[in-house]
């Protein structure tokens, strides 16, 4: 994938009036930012690159980030943003708006103003603990709404950004957050899996799992379940061969 290429005017407070928008930026709340604007002649400088994929990924592995703004103009210029590093951005302009839409992908990130209309970004990172595989946020904030994010981050956001902030800090958070991602959607495909398999065992098996677990021995088991030894060793083989292990380690290192 060539170099993603852009120049990018300093992303500065310009203490102008909310009510008096200046021309050729845009503007969130107080703040101002001056335009991004793309140019093949200027490479994007530091240590923000492409995300490099192996040729057997699919095309979603390059990640998703979801932006989340109730401001058009600063979806449109972070949608430009994120394109610039070849990662696909889609943008919402309610957090509403965005939960509906929303399903758990292997590699994505959430870019989130802190304040919006009807549920703001605490609520929506509220509310995206009670799903699965919840991306890693990154809330967007003012000087006034630090005290906010830092609350955030103690909630389990990744990361915060202040206006103004530069295009590289922006990104480099970005790509940090979809490679959190990444490990942490394996993790929860991984427990999905041993907990679908977990459900092909009969109560009897799970019982041995139990006893096994707590390190007791097929000999002690059968004392325990009233059963005998052979028994329990047949039903140590079915487990193991639903469980997908090859050893009693393995299957104690399921349940840690």
């Amino acid at each position: 994938m060539q170099a993603a290429t852009i120049a990018v005017g300093s992303i500065a407070h310009t203490g102008a009036d909310p009510g008096a928008k200046p021309a050729g930026q845009l503007c969130c709340g107080n703040y101002g930012f001056t335009a991004i604007r793309l140019s093949a002649s200027l490479r994007l400088q530091g240590s923000v690159h492409p995300l490099k994929m192996s040729t057997t990924e699919s095309a979603n592995s390059t990640g998703t980030v979801y932006l989340v703004d109730d401001d058009p103009a600063i979806l449109r210029m972070l949608q430009a943003l994120v394109a610039s590093i070849g990662v696909n951005a889609q943008a919402f302009t309610t957090a509403r708006e965005f939960l509906a839409a929303y399903r758990p992908l292997p590699c994505a990130c959430i870019l989130c103003d802190v304040r919006m209309p009807d549920i703001d970004g605490l609520k929506l990172q509220s509310e995206l603990t009670t799903r699965d595989a919840a991306p890693p946020i990154i809330f967007i904030t003012g000087f006034a709404e630090v005290s906010i994010a830092v609350e955030a981050m103690k909630r389990g956001a990744f990361d915060f950004v202040e206006k103004p902030f530069s295009a590289q800090q922006l990104l480099g958070k970005v790509q940090l957050a979809l490679e959190r991602s990444r490990v942490q959607y394996a993790e929860w495909a991984a427990r999905q899996a041993t907990e679908a398999r977990l459900a092909l065992l009969t109560p009897r098996e799970r019982s041995v799992v139990a006893y096994v677990k707590s390190g007791k021995s097929s000999r002690e088991i059968a004392e325990l379940l009233n059963i005998s030894s052979r028994t329990v060793e047949n039903h140590r083989t079915r487990i193991m061969q639903k469980l997908h292990v090859e050893s009693t380690v393995e299957l104690v290192n399921l349940f840690r």
